[in-house]
């Protein structure tokens, strides 16, 4: 019997609580005639030394082990795991399925990863185990693994990729039982009115949360389920290694929705998917469903043109209480720069059906792509302040981050044509190595796409953040909105309000740059800008990316 050894690679500094969906789904998928025993071993929640890692191998005798590595950012950890596990189990067999297949070639050629699994893996996978079982788990020779499709290895050296696999599996919901004999799920399911939204919506606000579900859910558990794999969009910055839209079979959704709800104690649903609610008609079949189970939901990523009123609605009537939209800008040229297929009135209409029908929703904004300058900062303020709830029993949350240039996107490609990222494989992996400890929250690992100096872009999250408190206090009232938001944020911003708004945005962002750089930072700036002022080059950037990068490449 084939002893399998499935490992999950931390993804940042802490824990996710995003489910380990890939891992279920290999298990799986593996075909029961290769009769393998799988075990998971969940690095990113555990996070064991490599030490005690070598034990748990040592004591299970592997034959393979393979790695899900969902972000690229985890490069340079995998690198660092595999070379030592090939020193320590020089015979056994690695393999890397998910989303750091975009960088397969460097994979192969640093690490010690024998096989790259590209694309949905599991039907690859079962193939994989196969041939190796035939051969004694003897990998040296690539050329039996020709045929099997969705493969990637090095052949004399180079890296090669059998194509594209032509007959993936269905998509599989996330199999619960079969996780809970390898981790411990209740770091992914817990209550509603637990760390999950706690976690995400301002401590003074969650009392309002709360408040728009049916309160016999709350003492129940918040429960990770999925309706489809992948997105109809294709963003420019999006680092997706899925790029197609698979909706699973509703019928098959509701039974196992049916089953969670039993065997979890459900009494919220997490649609945890990039893309919920783009096939209309299958929404409609899921939405009357959830309408009768008497839960409610969410669901994390929904695109702005998939709502209409009627649709909104009908969610709210079956339960749904809060929606994420990827809204990114509040100026078109910007989105037409990530290629959102999105407009700004498409957004805002989106976000004032979810203030009408008072579900709650955390506004998602990526500031500093190519093209990004005051003028669209302040567009982006201007729209999202025309479209702020009204009501303030409704929870207000705007969640920013810096562009963020990672593999297998087109925003990392005009990076690259751009001197920002080294095109030298030396160059190239030691940046994709220093993201594994960058944060898109953060300005230090920002490239700029601006023709401002780094330092004058900094400022940009707080002035938009303080800019849209002080357009909510003016809607709804500073003494009707601090009666009720009682978080320190409202009170700093009803002060900031005091202020004409060049005045307040002058002073906010050189106090900015003072508090990050010091004076000697702030010095520092104000001398490049006087005496070696920045090249002005990417302000005129107004369509996408994939189409500049397609003309860099033509000519």
């Amino acid at each position: 019997m084939t002893k399998l050894l499935l490992l999950n690679l931390p993804s940042g500094p802490v824990p996710t609580d995003y489910p380990p969906v890939a891992i279920s789904r290999v298990i799986e998928g593996l075909e029961p005639e290769l009769g393998c025993e799988a075990v998971f071993l969940n690095l990113d929640l555990l996070r064991p030394s490599f030490g005690d890692l070598k034990e748990k191998i040592r004591a299970f005798g592997p034959q393979v082990i393979g790695f899900s590595a969902i972000l690229t950012p985890s490069y340079k950890y995998l690198k660092e795991l595999s070379l030592f596990l090939r020193r320590e189990f020089p015979g056994i067999v690695q393999v890397m399925g998910g989303e750091m297949c975009v960088i397969r070639d460097l994979v192969l050629r640093k690490s010690a990863v024998d096989f790259c699994v590209v694309g949905q893996a599991e039907p690859a996978f079962s193939s994989l185990i196969k041939t190796l079982e035939e051969r004694g788990f003897n990998a040296s020779d690539k050329a039996p693994f020709r045929a099997i499709k969705g493969l990637a290895y090095l052949n004399a050296g180079a890296p090669f990729f059998t194509g594209e696999e032509t007959h993936p599996d269905p998509v599989r919901q996330i199999n619960y039982a079969l996780l809970s004999k390898f981790t411990d799920l209740g770091h992914y399911i817990h209550g509603v009115a637990g760390p999950y939204y706690r976690n995400r919506i301002n401590p003074d606000e969650i009392g309002d949360f709360y408040g728009l579900l049916k309160q016999e859910n709350l003492p129940k558990n918040l429960v990770t389920v999925f309706a489809s794999k992948g997105c109809v969009g294709r963003c420019t910055f999006c680092h997706r290694y899925f790029k197609g839209y698979k909706v699973m079979d509703t019928a098959g959704v509701i039974e196992s929705i049916k089953t969670i709800t039993a065997e979890r104690n459900a009494g919220m649903l997490q649609f945890q998917e990039e893309d919920f609610g783009s096939d209309r008609a299958a929404t409609v079949k899921l939405t009357a469903f959830l309408k009768e189970s008497g839960l409610n939901w969410a669901a994390t990523a929904v695109r702005a043109r998939s709502v209409n009123d009627e649709l909104m609605k009908s969610w709210r009537e079956a339960g749904c209480a809060h929606i994420n939209f990827g809204i990114e800008s509040g100026s078109q040229k910007i989105l037409d720069v990530m290629e959102k297929l999105t407009t700004v009135g498409e957004n805002l209409n989106a976000l004032r059906l979810c203030n009408k029908y008072r579900v709650a929703t955390i506004i998602s904004l990526v500031i500093g792509m190519p093209g990004e300058t005051e003028a669209t900062i302040d567009e982006t303020i201007d729209n999202l302040a025309s479209a702020l709830p009204d009501d303030v029993t409704l929870p207000y949350e705007v969640s920013i981050n810096f562009f963020q240039a990672v593999p297998g996107t087109e925003g990392y490609k005009f990076a690259q044509a751009a001197g920002l990222i080294p095109s030298d494989p030396a160059g190239e992996e030691k940046y994709i190595e220093n993201l594994h400890e960058a944060g898109a929250a953060e300005i230090d690992q920002y490239l700029n796409f601006t023709d401002y100096e780094k330092e004058e872009v900094l400022y940009w999250k707080d002035y938009i953040q303080l800019e849209l408190l002080a357009a909510y206090l003016k809607k709804n009232g500073r003494a009707r909105t601090l009666e009720h938001k009682k978080s320190r944020r409202f009170r700093r911003a009803a002060v900031y309000a005091l202020l004409p708004r060049p005045l307040r945005r002058f002073l906010l962002k050189y106090f900015i740059i003072l508090r990050h750089y010091g004076p000697g930072g702030l010095l520092s700036l104000l001398s490049r800008k006087l005496f070696n002022p920045r090249p002005q080059k990417y302000s005129g950037v107004d369509r996408s990316l994939r189409l500049i990068n397609a003309e860099r490449g033509r000519s």
